[in-house]
């Protein structure tokens, strides 16, 4: 009885074993299972396109033209203008008398006369050879005496020449090549006042880094303020130099150009701020040469049509400011498929 009942019990709990490890060998399946089928694919994040950021820089404003006006050698004779006076082109701002250039003068004049004398004395030697030739009925004599005359007159006409050029020279006008505003120096060296002509249009004149070059062409707009925020001018650029203010070490920078208006004043301070049209993306949002555009929450594959620009991509084609692409697609994400932006 006593074995009966030990063998049964050994029987019951070898059955409750095996059950005990079916039942766990069941339970780790299902949960391997379930774990497989549920596992959440990475988080698919969405990002929207926008322009690249605008360019800011300081500038001056400058006149669109500056000539220095060179003043010949000599004493002053008249200052027609002040300092600050607003000119017409052609306007004889002063003059300048030059002694040595007069001294020149009197020197041909003096020769001038003492050839007129001999060209006179010339004239009736040969009137009176061609005369005592004529007496000697010897014609040639004539025309031999008339070449005389007429190199003579020759001397006469070249010597007058001479002395206008030379009377030019005594006194010379400095005239304004533009209009445009005069600024007098009266502390320079040989005693003349030195003149300077600023034009009345005026430019801004700024530089962009080589980083930045690229950025920028003839036609683009941009906005120019003063420190303060006063005036405020919407203009475009019209000019880009290709050599550089500066070749030493460091960045290069490019001056450029644009034309304001006369709110601003000659050598002020302003903000430039070049807005931008290129559209950037970052480098994760493209995955073996194609884009997830979001169109109605679903990924729609593109071809990237992209250039490389640091650690983003500006795009050339195939999506528009604003839109949605999925930021970091990857090789589970299926044309098509649903994404929750």
């Amino acid at each position: 009885m006593k074995k009966s009942t030990k063998t049964a019990l050994v029987v019951v709990s070898s059955l409750v074993g095996i059950g005990l490890l079916t039942t766990a060998g069941v339970t780790t399946y299902q949960k391997t299972t379930h774990k497989t089928a549920t596992k959440d694919k990475k988080g698919y994040q969405s990002y929207t396109v926008t322009t690249t950021p605008a360019l800011s820089m300081s500038g001056k404003v400058i006149a669109s033209k500056t000539q220095v006006l060179n003043a010949p050698a000599g004493k002053l004779q008249q200052l027609n203008v002040s300092d600050g006076q607003n000119v017409h082109q052609g306007d004889i701002l002063m003059t300048v008398n030059n002694p040595e250039a007069q001294e020149a003068v009197d020197a041909q004049k003096e020769m001038m006369r003492q050839s007129s004398r001999a060209g006179t004395s010339i004239k009736d030697v040969a009137q009176q050879a061609n005369n005592r030739a004529n007496e000697r009925g010897k014609g040639p004599s004539d025309s031999q005496s008339q070449q005389i005359i007429n190199d003579a007159n020759v001397d006469v006409q070249e010597a007058q020449n001479r002395l206008v050029a030379l009377q030019s020279k005594v006194t010379t006008a400095v005239t304004a090549p533009f209009d445009g505003i005069v600024s007098v120096d009266y502390n320079t060296k040989d005693g003349l006042p030195g003149l300077t002509l600023n034009a009345v249009d005026k430019v801004l004149k700024a530089n962009v880094s080589e980083y930045d070059y690229h950025k920028l062409h003839s036609g683009d707009k941009l906005s120019v303020s003063g420190i303060d925020g006063t005036p405020t001018q919407e203009t475009t650029i019209t000019k880009i130099e290709q050599i550089p203010t500066d070749q030493g070490k460091g960045t290069t920078y490019y001056p450029f150009s644009a034309t304001v208006n006369n709110d601003f004043l000659y050598g002020q301070s302003v903000k430039v701020k070049i807005q931008q049209s290129d559209l950037k993306i970052p480098k994760s949002a493209v995955y073996q040469g194609n884009l997830y555009k979001i169109s109605d929450g679903k990924a729609q594959r593109i071809s990237a049509d992209v250039v490389e620009a640091g650690t983003n991509y500006i795009v050339k084609s195939g999506i528009v400011k604003g839109e949605k692409i999925v930021l970091n697609p990857d090789s589970h994400l299926k044309n098509g498929e649903a994404v929750h932006d």
